[in-house]
């Protein structure tokens, strides 16, 4: 159970990021347009602003939790918030697989867990390539991926959108998925989430994005 200090550091925070950004939800799916999902699930989302975490964490509900940079995860100024949200940190330098486990943990403790797959910020509107690390956590879960699209523009005042995908679950497969599999399964979500983060920036569900995706 969460420390009742965060509960209320994390109402404040949403506070600030509705009042700042009027955040609006557009859902691909008309049939399930809810922001706390059924199950838990693997959510992964492009990465263009430092405030992407602060504002998804914000705006989705239900028992959510986030991947985050271990050298972030460790700084003093987050560390408390983090830990407090039970975050689970990834060395991003180096060869690290005790995320997944935690991330496994944290699924089966009824989290939805939170990934931004490119692993850095992109600005120039492009997302780069999406470690697999999410699919692979899928199959060993089961938990269906989330492709959240996010503007990734917060100004003071300006209404900002973000687009949740239809949740998809990714066969699980005996043995050890093949990497190949993985980097297929990556890229596909990857095209999602940008056909989502221009809906995201246009304001609206655009057919012809969503079509390609």
């Amino acid at each position: 159970m969460r420390n009742p200090f965060i509960n209320i550091c994390l109402g404040l925070i949403r506070g600030f990021i509705n009042i700042a950004f009027r955040p609006k939800a557009l859902y691909v799916n008309k049939q399930i347009q809810s922001r706390k999902f059924k199950e838990p699930a693997i959510i992964v989302a492009n990465h263009t602003a430092y405030w992407d975490p602060v504002f998804i964490l914000s705006v989705l509900r239900g028992k959510t939790t986030i991947v985050i940079a271990k050298d972030k995860y460790e700084k003093k100024a987050v560390h408390w918030i983090a830990k407090g949200i039970h975050a689970v940190p990834v060395d991003r330098f180096n060869m690290d697989t005790d995320w997944i486990m935690a991330a496994k943990n944290a699924v089966k403790d009824g989290y939805s867990v939170i990934i931004f797959p490119e692993g850095k910020t992109r600005r120039d509107g492009e997302l780069n390539e999406f470690k697999s690390g999410f699919a692979f956590l899928a199959k060993i879960t089961g938990a269906p991926v989330v492709p959240v699209g996010l503007e990734g523009v917060y100004k003071f005042g300006r209404r900002c959108h973000y687009v949740i995908g239809t949740p998809e679950k990714i066969t699980r497969t005996p043995g050890v998925p093949s990497s190949q599999d993985l980097s297929d399964k990556s890229e596909l979500f990857r095209q999602k989430v940008y056909s989502y983060k221009k809906c995201a920036i246009e304001g609206k569900l655009n057919p012809q994005l969503l079509e390609n995706r």
